[in-house]
């Protein structure tokens, strides 16, 4: 395998490996952010929920237009196709996830027990 099939494949799966990978990664941040933001009157919780939001988009993006990409190469076959819609979906389910807890986070003070 070839560095240019790596990179289609990695992006056509971008989405199924990014996004989850940010949501899991601020849900482990929303486990200790809180208690700095209650500290220090900081909205660290939100920054990392946002970010983490802004990374699933991005993700999503790579991999709808790598789909559209490999449509026009002539080079996609229908799971490939299927395999790339499904991830820029599902990065969007977890960009609304991280958003949803962004605007929690915005909400709640993190002093709250």
């Amino acid at each position: 395998m070839n560095m240019r099939t790596f990179l289609i494949r990695f992006s056509l799966i971008a989405g199924l490996l990014i996004a989850p990978l940010a949501w899991a990664i601020d849900m482990q941040l929303g486990e200790i952010l809180p208690y700095l933001d209650c500290q220090h009157q900081a909205r660290s919780s939100a920054i990392a929920a946002f970010s983490g939001m802004l990374l699933a988009c991005l993700a999503a993006i790579i991999s709808w237009r790598s789909t559209s990409r490999a449509r026009m190469a002539a080079s996609l076959t229908a799971t490939s196709g299927f395999l790339g819609a499904l991830s820029a979906l599902s990065a969007l389910i977890f960009a609304f996830a991280l958003s949803l807890q962004g605007i929690a986070s915005l909400v709640l003070s993190g002093c709250e027990r």
